[in-house]
Formats: structure tokens, sequence, C-alpha cells
């Protein structure tokens, strides 16, 4: 089965919920999904849940949270239940936040910079949220 590649860059609540949802459906397809994290996205991967609550919710993703329909982190952890899915943090922007891997969601496989993902991603399908 073919391979999906993803880049989650954008802080909005809503691209990172589907991110999770293309995750784990394609996860449960028997893809193997590599996700790499980086610019605003990864602050919504903090440990810290303030840090977390910085991201944007427009009014779809306040519904989503106001309903408990599944935070991102629980569907991304879903997806890597399901299947072969990777998630990688951006080294940059951890370095620029001075955050470790001990710092982020233990969903985390690695961390590592652009040229590493996109090493790896060569092969597939690649999309951005």
């Amino acid at each position: 089965m073919a391979e999906l590649n993803l880049m989650v860059l954008s802080g909005d609540y809503s691209k990172i919920h589907a991110a999770a949802m293309v995750s784990m459906v394609a996860g449960s397809l028997g893809q193997t999904v590599d996700i790499f994290v980086s610019m605003e996205a990864l602050p919504a991967f903090h440990i810290d849940e303030a840090v977390r609550n910085t991201i944007v919710k427009g009014p779809v993703a306040q519904d989503i949270v106001e309903r408990a329909q599944g935070d991102y982190l629980e569907l991304f952890e879903q997806a890597k239940d399901m299947g072969e899915v990777h998630l990688y943090a951006c080294s940059l922007v951890a370095d620029v936040k001075e955050w470790t891997l001990a710092d982020l969601s233990p969903l985390f496989d690695d961390m590592m910079g652009v040229t590493g993902f996109l090493g790896k991603a060569s092969e597939g399908r690649a999309l951005t949220f």
C-alpha cells in the first residue's frame, strides 16, 4: 500500500484535527503514514495544556471541543494504535523554543529537520495541513 506523508504546519486546531483524522483513516487502511509537525503546529503538541491552548480555534473547532468529539491528540494516538503511523517533531522549531522531546507529547517517535523528513518522504503522496 502507498505511503502517505503529512506536513502539519498550521497552528489552526481544525487543520491539526483534520490531519489526525486523515492519519487515523489511512493507518487503519494499511497505509504507512509519516507526519512532520513544524512551525505553529508544534505548540499544539506541548505537554503543557496552557501552551496547547494557544492554538487558534475557529467556530467548527470550538464545536468539536465543546462536543468532545475526540481531541486531535487522542486521534493521533488511535492512528498509531491502528497502523504504522509515525510522528516527527521539527528540530528547528524545538531548538528555537528550547524544547526537547520531553517537552512534547509522547506521540512523537523522534525529532528531525526538514531535510531528514523530505528524504524520508521521497516516496508516496504528500499533504500539507
